[in-house]
């Protein structure tokens, strides 16, 4: 039997680069997609996109999101995973605004954009982007530093500043130290203290051109939270028969639940208060079903999913957990046909006003999600039925071993996927 504590040490902010990949005939982009789940809950939608669109744009998110769910569970089966499609993908077509030829379309087609209209696309991030604007509780935010003395192409500038609200603003990446320390701090503000030392010194030099952010900070509050009192130490299953001590929490309240026969797994979803989101755990009806449940996801999709689902009384019993994830993605993107704009051949001619050659030299994601019995540090409505007293068969939604979830709005427009296991 092994301890909890071996599994979560006291999460410690890491340098996201510890290497600098040198280049010499073509000069830097770096781009940083960071994502801090600590959870809050986002307004009410008040700016929707057009119906059509906003399905188009979200189904397109959906597949990129399931492609690289897969390529990142298949590299790392002895991790917990935990990562936001949306945060990467926003950060990556603000790179594919500045791209040309077979560069932009290996982006469009690799990222599932659904148009390759700049503007077009520029508009459909923005309806996004411009409802969490003044959110005090949902924020997302994009930022562009360019070497100073260089200077951003104006149709390039205006896109990122009035379509994805990211200000460009001059650095001189040869100060290196300086540099990451006010990029540091860009990324602290933007994330309450919670994200330090985000970029190291030894990223940046004097071949640094461009470096592209996007950092989001989330933290959501149950609409039916877990009394503390309930929660006790349980045994989670690693496999058939080894266990381990988890604070397993538990509720018994009016949940939407499905069982899913083509996945051979069962699913609920747990809303967000005052606001659209909710979180979606699928749990496979094996112990050991975690991999054959995340290859038949690859065909499944989020509606599918939800069409089988319906509103009754659950008793749920999930682990209280805290996951932090960091990756580099430069091999998931070249898998997921995005290889050009990583070598010398890379196309971003729409970025500078110089004709210096550009190419990617790293794509960093960084994730870390919290869930305990306040939320996961959002609104159906409670439907109360008066009828006879008779005996019914309690549902029960025990999710003691591996599991998926993702985080999503009302449409389906997925923010965060994950799964949740512990290593041996």
């Amino acid at each position: 039997m092994h301890e909890l504590s071996e599994y979560f040490p006291k999460s410690k902010l890491k340098r996201v680069l510890s290497y600098y990949l040198n280049t010499t005939r073509h000069l830097k982009i770096l781009i940083f997609s960071y994502l801090l789940s600590c959870f809050v809950m986002a307004e009410p939608n008040t700016n929707t996109m057009v119906a059509g669109n906003e399905e188009l744009f979200a189904n397109g998110l959906e597949n990129f999101g399931i492609k690289l769910y897969a390529n990142l569970a298949a590299s790392n089966r002895g991790k917990n995973l935990i990562f936001s499609p949306f945060s990467i993908q926003t950060c990556a077509a603000m790179a594919r605004l500045g791209a040309e030829g077979s560069t932009a379309t290996e982006l469009d087609q690799g990222l599932n954009l659904i148009t390759d209209d700049l503007n077009a696309m520029a508009d459909l991030y923005h309806n996004v982007l411009s409802q969490y604007e003044k959110s005090d509780i949902l924020k997302i935010a994009n930022k562009i530093y360019v070497q100073k003395d260089h200077e951003i192409q104006d149709e390039y500038n205006k896109l990122l500043n009035e379509k994805f609200f990211s200000k460009a603003e001059e650095i001189n990446f040869s100060a290196n130290v300086e540099a990451a320390r006010a990029i540091n701090s860009w990324v602290a503000l933007k994330t309450n203290n919670r994200i330090q030392d985000l970029i190291s010194s030894s990223s940046l030099s004097s071949d640094t051109r461009l470096i592209l952010l996007n950092a989001i900070h989330f933290k959501g509050e149950w609409v039916h939270k877990f009394p503390e009192r309930s929660t006790r130490d349980k045994d989670f299953y690693l496999d058939e028969n080894n266990t381990i001590k988890v604070p397993m929490m538990r509720v018994e309240q009016r949940f939407r639940y499905g069982s899913l026969t083509q996945l051979d797994a069962t699913v609920l979803e747990m809303d967000y208060k005052d606001s659209d989101l909710s979180m979606l755990i699928i749990l496979p009806n094996s112990r050991t079903g975690l991999k054959d449940l995340e290859e038949k996801l690859k065909t499944t999709s989020l509606k599918e999913i939800m069409s089988v689902m319906f509103a009754t009384k659950v008793i749920v019993e999930i682990p209280k957990f805290k996951a932090e994830f960091e990756v580099e993605l430069q091999d998931a993107f070249k898998q997921l046909g995005i290889s050009r704009m990583f070598g010398p051949q890379a196309e971003f001619g729409k970025m500078l006003k110089s004709a210096e050659p550009l190419q990617v030299s790293k794509v960093v994601h960084k994730a870390f999600i919290e869930v305990n019995e306040k939320g996961t540090e959002a609104a159906a409505a409670t439907v109360i039925r008066i009828m006879p007293v008779m005996y019914i068969k309690r549902t029960r939604f025990i999710a003691n071993y591996p599991f998926i979830y993702a985080i999503k709005t009302s449409t389906n427009f997925p923010i965060f996927f994950g799964h949740f296991k512990i290593a041996h």
